[in-house]
């Protein structure tokens, strides 16, 4: 069965990938405001999008509405000298969508409540017409909701919210003779954040638990084998975030942040293959500035970089899940007016290419001397109202 599965990640190797998210399978940010300083602000939150990276933030924020949709359009290509596609390209797009809103709740001034339904990760595969049996396409989707609580304890600058996270996961796959129908998965974790309030300078993080995740029942059976990793719940990590904002002036902030997501503490994306994916924890650095130019027109921009949590050695197994972009450029800029407010991002991730040495495969000729390149281009657009 092990020889039968390399064999089949050595076809899907040869395949065009479409990719949905960038750190890991997750987005950098949620949202255009979030999304034009690369994700970062953990600790100096600007709208109700927040709710997913830092609760806290939402005793800042104004009582709103957010919507937001992305188009997301990862460049692909893929040269292969041991496996039957060769080379192959692929430019698809795809849209995501976001909505969340924020009002003040209980304990007068100091609570604030926030909800929330983002489209956080996914990706997807056609693959090459020649592969038969083996299988021509699979796609993953997953969005969360969240419904988060926070409050400011009065004057003393610091803030505190906390939630329960509610995933929903859509995959399908035709995949050794499977259905290629839609199968759900539902999951549930938490996220807790902290906020600091010194004089110009803020100071902020965030917990995300491990997120648990039902079966998908449809493709847990023995056709898939014993040794899939879809046997398993394909539950998703926890993810540390701490930062640190300064208002250089009035109308002129600086942010930093850290990002720890923990890929290789889950048995399916952390294990080794073909039991798991042989991914690694990621370490990610963000860097962004927010620029007031009136009280109408705001600017951003951004940086982000993290390793990519798969090397040489387990390309192979990761043809489904080939996470290998690291270096992200961001900007964006929002427009306000009475209580709207339009938003604009765009968010480049430099080329990365990955060639496999077939160690995951045992280290025979199988999966060596394939080469996985790709660069990312996305453009975000959103409204908000404020009440």
């Amino acid at each position: 069965m092990k020889m039968r599965l390399a064999v089949i990640v050595v076809a899907i190797a040869a395949v065009t990938i479409q990719i949905h998210a960038t750190e890991g399978i997750n987005l950098i940010g949620i949202g255009p405001v979030q999304q034009g300083t690369a994700g970062a602000g953990v600790a100096s939150a600007k709208d109700s999008t927040w709710l997913i990276l830092n609760p806290a933030g939402l005793t800042d924020v104004e009582m709103s509405v957010d919507a937001s949709f992305q188009i997301f359009a990862p460049v692909r290509t893929m040269n292969s000298t041991t496996s039957p596609a060769g080379e192959q390209s692929d430019h698809s797009a795809f849209v995501i969508p976001s909505i969340s809103t924020s009002f003040g709740c209980c304990h007068g001034e100091n609570g604030s409540l926030g909800l929330g339904i983002y489209g956080t990760s996914g990706m997807g595969v056609d693959y090459s017409p020649g592969l038969g049996a083996m299988g021509s396409m699979t796609e993953l989707s997953i969005a969360k909701m969240t419904a988060t609580y926070a409050y400011k304890f009065g004057d003393s600058g610091f803030s505190i919210g906390a939630g329960p996270i509610f995933v929903i996961s859509q995959f399908k796959t035709d995949m050794m003779g499977s259905s290629g129908e839609w199968d759900t998965a539902y999951g549930v974790g938490a996220i807790i954040g902290i906020n600091q309030h010194i004089g110009r300078f803020t100071i902020g993080g965030s917990y995300m638990s491990e997120q648990f995740m039902s079966d998908f029942d449809d493709y847990t059976g023995p056709a898939m084998g014993p040794d899939s990793v879809l046997r398993d719940s394909l539950n998703l990590p926890q993810q540390i975030t701490v930062g640190a904002a300064y208002n250089v002036l009035d109308n002129l902030e600086l942010a930093l942040d850290y990002r720890w997501v923990g890929w290789g503490e889950l048995d399916t994306f952390g294990g080794t293959f073909p039991n798991g994916f042989g991914w690694e924890n990621q370490n990610i650095v963000k860097a962004g500035v927010t620029w007031g130019v009136t009280e109408s027109l705001t600017l951003r921009g951004g940086f982000s970089y993290g390793k990519s949590p798969i090397d040489e050695d387990t390309a192979m197994s990761n043809a489904l899940f080939p996470a290998i972009m690291e270096t992200h450029l961001a900007c964006g800029a929002s427009y306000a007016w009475e209580k709207w407010a339009a938003h604009f991002a765009y968010i480049h991730a430099l080329e990365n290419d990955l060639t496999a040495d077939g160690e995951d495969l045992g280290g025979g000729v199988m999966g060596t001397d394939t080469t996985i390149s790709m660069y990312q281009n996305s453009l975000t657009f959103g409204m908000t109202r404020v009440f």
